[in-house]
């Protein structure tokens, strides 16, 4: 499959189906995003939030005189900038390839009275358009996977962030690349990469070659995979109605995102994926 026509599918994929996401997901809140119950969260706001939070406890840590700039590559509908816009005071800018995303998202934010602030655009961020502010703080939730080259990702992030600013991707990786060979993890490691459109699906020991070799150093790494929600009664359901239509799920926009996520869920349960929260400083121009 060519990357122009995998832009398009991805393009697709999340115009037909956030409205889905938002109604039928973890929260009404507007994030698409897993919840993360990890040690001192005690709601699901606080869960769903969790890498926000944390981006907010960088922010603390910049030495600047002036408003921190974000730039969120892959922003969903703006949640994660208009809930950092709501604890810290923050400019933004939110990029996705979905034109509904996009609407969506600065509806979100003229609602959040953040339109001075914030803003979105409809973008491929392996492939952006020239002359954005540069970043303070650049951010990646569950949407790094989608990228078609890992190289052009992080070519793009390291030309947007400033010296010493902030690289933070949440997403999943490959506990190790091998796996990509391994008899029983191949096949759902597979299922995964199709039904949810995965073009960069790394281990650590590759995207930390491609983090060096973007001028960036590793600072922090978490495993986030203990505090997800596995193996949920609605998981056990979707897990037997993709094992009787298998690969017609395919032929359907929600239904292949069903596809893909119970063969994560698979395999995030036998630690053949982590889901992990990786932050880099950048180091060089």
């Amino acid at each position: 499959m060519s990357n122009h026509t995998l832009s398009e599918k991805i393009q697709g994929f999340y115009n037909q189906n956030t409205e889905l996401f938002l109604k039928l997901g973890h929260s009404s809140e507007g994030s698409i995003h897993r919840a993360i119950w990890a040690y001192g969260v005690s709601d699901r706001h606080a869960a769903l939030h969790y890498v926000d939070d944390q981006i907010c406890k960088l922010l603390l840590k910049l030495h600047s005189h002036s408003i921190p700039h974000l730039v969120d590559f892959g922003c969903g509908v703006a949640s994660s900038l208009c809930y950092i816009e709501s604890q810290i005071s923050v400019t933004g800018l939110g990029i996705t390839i979905s034109e509904e995303q996009c609407k969506l998202a600065n509806h979100r934010i003229k609602k959040h009275e953040y339109s001075e602030k914030l803003h979105c655009i409809q973008a491929d961020f392996c492939k952006l358009p020239k002359n954005l502010q540069k970043a303070d703080l650049l951010f990646s939730i569950e949407s790094f996977v989608h990228a078609q080259s890992a190289g052009a990702f992080f070519h793009q992030a390291s030309s947007l962030i400033k010296p010493g600013g902030y690289l933070v991707i949440c997403d999943d990786f490959l506990a190790d690349e091998s796996l990509l060979e391994d008899e029983k993890a191949a096949p759902w490691l597979k299922r995964f990469q199709e039904g949810w459109l995965v073009s960069s699906l790394l281990s650590h020991q590759q995207i930390s070659k491609y983090a060096t070799m973007a001028g960036f150093k590793l600072m922090e790494r978490q495993n986030l995979t203990p505090y997800l929600e596995l193996n949920r009664p609605r998981d056990y359901l979707i897990s037997l109605l993709t094992k009787v239509l298998g690969k017609l799920s395919l032929k359907n926009s929600y239904s292949q995102m069903l596809y893909g996520g119970n063969a994560l869920q698979k395999c995030l349960s036998k630690q053949w994926i982590n889901h992990e929260l990786i932050v880099w400083q950048k180091i060089n121009d």
